[in-house]
C-alpha cells in the first residue's frame, strides 16, 4: 500500500519533469519541490524491509528515481547555461552604454578629468 502510494508519487514526479517549460520555470520549479517534499514524508513512513509483492515496485521506483536524477542534472545545466548567458548579456550592454569604463584593449589612457 505504502509502496503502491511512493511509486505514484515517483510517477507524478517523471511526468512533471517531462512536461518541462523553460518559459514557466518558476512555477515548474515550485511544483517540483511540493512533490518532491511530499514523496520525501511518505518516504520517511516506510519501513525499512519490504515484501515479495512489493520488491518489482520498489525496482520499478529505483529506475525511475535514477531517470529524474539523470534529467533535473540536464535541467539544472541548462539553467547554469541561462545564467551565463544573461550575465554575458548584462556585461556586453553595460559595456556598450559606457565604452570608456574598465581598461581599454589598445594601453590608451583616457584623462576622465575636466
Amino acid at each position: 500500500m505504502l509502496m503502491r502510494k511512493i511509486y505514484n508519487q515517483t510517477l507524478e514526479i517523471k511526468n512533471l519533469i517531462n512536461d518541462y517549460d523553460t518559459e514557466q520555470r518558476e512555477v515548474w520549479i515550485e511544483n517540483l519541490q511540493r512533490l518532491l517534499d511530499t514523496r520525501e514524508r511518505t518516504l520517511k513512513q516506510l519501513s525499512g524491509s519490504c515484501t515479495d509483492e512489493e520488491r518489482p515496485i520498489a525496482k520499478e521506483i529505483m529506475a525511475m528515481n535514477r531517470w529524474i536524477d539523470d534529467s533535473l542534472q540536464s535541467i539544472k545545466n541548462d539553467i547554469i547555461q541561462d545564467m551565463k548567458r544573461f550575465k554575458h548579456r548584462k556585461r556586453t550592454v553595460s559595456r556598450y552604454r559606457r565604452p570608456y569604463d574598465g581598461p581599454t584593449k589598445d594601453g590608451m589612457f583616457l584623462d576622465k578629468r575636466k
